[in-house]
């Protein structure tokens, strides 16, 4: 919003606030800072019409010392004093850039007509030479700087007809003086309505062209949520039937071996593949679920996942949470769920035997902090088969939400500790 405090031009400081995150949905950072950059630029402009003030208050002066009815302190001469002194100080302030904001319509409706009356005043006190026209003009060109479109028509044109009538009743030839007067005045009001409206033009293209970055970004956005849908049914297709395929034949398997009376230990294997592939597809739909911005699996789960893994890899695991739980942004908890998941995959791989505690931390005032350590174990580098790729991903999904990942040896075992906004 701009600012309305008295002492400063649109040359002096800025209107317009940048636009905070959350501040106002509707305005996107591009378009703050594009009307940012239209408040500088209307400021350098503004600042090179400074001038014209300064200019204007000079010729008037110089005029007025040198006309037939020079600034005094008594009868007429008083008159011009006070009239010159009415129409310097507001147009000084336009010059010194100490003029009313934008917002501020009423005090430069105000000053815009002390202009206009100063320089009425002093084309009826001396109508001949330059003071019969250039007082007038200027305050017309000033108004059409200053004011909006309608108040400057108003407040101008009352001035230049009052300007005819004093010029038709007080000088000798009033038809060519009258026409030369009003032509300059006509001049001076369309160079700077022009003027204006070149501005105004300007910021418009540079709104539009902030607001159709805007929308070529949301239709990007958009085909790619689109793509992510074509992805997730085919993975979707994909994983079904050879996850439900197999499934069915482990299921065969296990009836076989019930039918038979296998050993008990290729039973219970058998059973656990069984659950396993079932777990499998379960994952899989949630991934696809991810990438279909559906439900993801968040911190709730992470005690189900514990159990889940305790049981299935055969793990010695403890869990506990510090700090009272609150809800937290789901890509932050998807990203710390995946994390946890990945961490116990590695320990059943690298340290099998060894004792694993997961902590869940909401202590950290904005921050959820969850660590996997495992000891008595074999202090071996998470990875994936392919070197460390597993905790390479495990640390770009949680940076991607603005978190942080770091794992290491710790004692004669390994921790891998995640922290992310929440």
């Amino acid at each position: 919003m701009a600012s309305t405090a008295w002492g400063g031009d649109e040359d002096e400081r800025s209107t317009v606030t940048l636009a905070q995150p959350g501040s106002d949905p509707a305005v996107s950072a591009r378009i703050a800072l594009a009307q940012v950059r239209i408040d500088q630029r209307r400021k350098r402009q503004v600042s090179r019409l400074r001038p014209l003030s300064w200019l204007l208050l000079v010729a008037v002066g110089v005029s007025a010392w040198t006309s037939s009815v020079t600034p005094g302190l008594t009868g007429r001469h008083l008159a011009v004093s006070l009239a010159l002194l009415t129409f310097a100080v507001p147009t000084a302030l336009a010059g010194a850039g100490r003029w009313p904001g934008r917002d501020e319509r009423g005090p430069r409706v105000v000053l815009i007509l002390l202009i206009s009356l100063a320089a009425l005043t002093l084309t009826a006190l001396v109508p001949s030479g330059i003071l019969n026209v250039l007082p007038v003009s200027g305050a017309v060109m000033l108004g059409f700087i200053r004011l909006d479109l309608r108040p400057a028509l108003l407040i101008s044109g009352t001035t230049t007809v009052l300007l005819v009538l004093l010029l038709a009743l007080t000088v000798d030839d009033p038809v060519e003086t009258i026409t030369s007067s009003v032509l300059l005045c006509v001049v001076l009001a369309v160079t700077a309505r022009l003027m204006q409206q070149s501005r105004e033009g300007q910021d418009r293209t540079e709104l539009l062209f902030a607001e159709l970055e805007d929308a070529w970004e949301a239709e990007t956005r958009a085909a790619a949520g689109a793509e992510r849908v074509r992805i997730a049914r085919e993975l979707h297709d994909v994983l079904a039937q050879s996850l439900s395929a197999l499934a069915i034949q482990l299921e065969g398997a296990r009836k076989l071996a019930e039918r038979d009376r296998v050993a008990p230990l290729l039973q219970q294997v058998i059973n656990r593949s069984v659950e396993l592939t079932r777990d499998g597809l379960d994952e899989a739909r949630q991934a696809v679920g991810a990438l279909r911005a559906e439900h993801l699996p968040g911190l709730a789960e992470v005690a189900p996942l514990v159990e889940r893994s305790a049981r299935d890899l055969d793990l010695v695991l403890a869990f506990s949470v510090l700090g009272s739980a609150r809800p937290g942004e789901p890509q932050a908890e998807f990203a710390l769920y995946r994390g946890v998941q990945e961490a116990l995959t590695n320990v059943a791989r690298y340290a099998r035997g060894s004792r694993t505690s997961v902590v869940l931390d909401y202590r950290g005032g904005g921050r959820v902090t969850v660590s996997v350590t495992n000891t008595a174990g074999t202090a071996t580098a998470p990875a994936t088969g392919g070197g460390g790729n597993g905790l390479r991903g495990m640390r770009e999904r949680v940076e991607r939400v603005g978190g942080t990942a770091e794992a290491g040896p710790v004692g004669d075992g390994w921790r891998v500790e995640m922290e992310v906004p929440g």
